[in-house]
């Protein structure tokens, strides 16, 4: 991890980026590779809409023992802002050989509700990795999503996944904008977001496309009715 987290959802590197207008309704990714994560995904589907899942590429070649160390740099930038936020990791179901499907927690004051994700983490190479489905959907969106991903995630050695659900709410919005916002900022990742149809390395563009993805659909679903 050689960057720095940068708390608040904000990202400081402006690298290219590409992004599309976001399509009517949400488009979730299957975030797991076996039985455990595909049951979480579609709890968090059906219970808690409406609900987003992000990939972050890194050229890291991660181990699943270091996403505990990730979280403990991320709370520290976290106390930097509020010396009462909390962030925790823990293991979901039965890990298997490939992957773990992990709760991550994120208090970002004494003041604020507790907001859960979930969080998967593969290597490139994996063949249980969902990244290439990921990748076969933004081409079936737009070729030149597809292309940006593809230039983008050149490289790439480790893909993790962030799922979120009940994104209502402004409350429960910015914790999620926060955690991806800290991950890429640390694993210096590239962030793609099938929903908001958006690749970028800056975590400031991503959660402006979340929240109008975010609206979007709020505002088709108030159409439907």
């Amino acid at each position: 991890m050689t960057d720095d987290p940068k708390p608040n959802g904000q990202h400081s590197n402006g690298s290219s980026a590409s992004s599309a207008a976001a399509p009517a309704g949400p488009k979730i990714i299957e975030i797991g590779g076996g039985k455990g994560g595909a049951f979480y995904m579609q709890q968090l589907i059906d219970t808690e809409r409406p609900a987003r899942m992000v990939g972050l590429f890194t050229m890291r070649l991660m181990k699943p023992h270091e996403l505990q160390r990730l979280v403990e740099v991320c709370l520290q930038a976290m106390k930097e802002e509020d010396s009462n936020a909390e962030l925790s990791i823990g293991p979901m179901g039965e890990a298997n050989a490939h992957h773990q499907v992990w709760r991550v927690t994120m208090r970002e004051s004494a003041e604020a509700q507790p907001h859960d994700c979930l969080v998967q983490l593969f290597a490139i190479d994996d063949p249980a990795s969902t990244h290439r489905a990921l990748i076969d959907h933004l081409f079936n969106m737009e070729e030149q999503l597809g292309q940006e991903a593809v230039a983008a995630t050149q490289g790439a050695q480790s893909y993790l996944t962030i799922a979120s659900g009940r994104l209502d709410d402004g409350a429960r919005v910015h914790p999620f904008q926060n955690l991806v916002a800290l991950f890429s900022s640390a694993l210096g990742a590239c962030i793609i977001d099938p929903a908001a149809a958006v690749v970028t390395e800056d975590a400031g563009e991503w959660a402006e496309a979340l929240e109008m993805s975010l609206q979007l659909e709020k505002d088709m679903h108030l159409l439907r009715k």
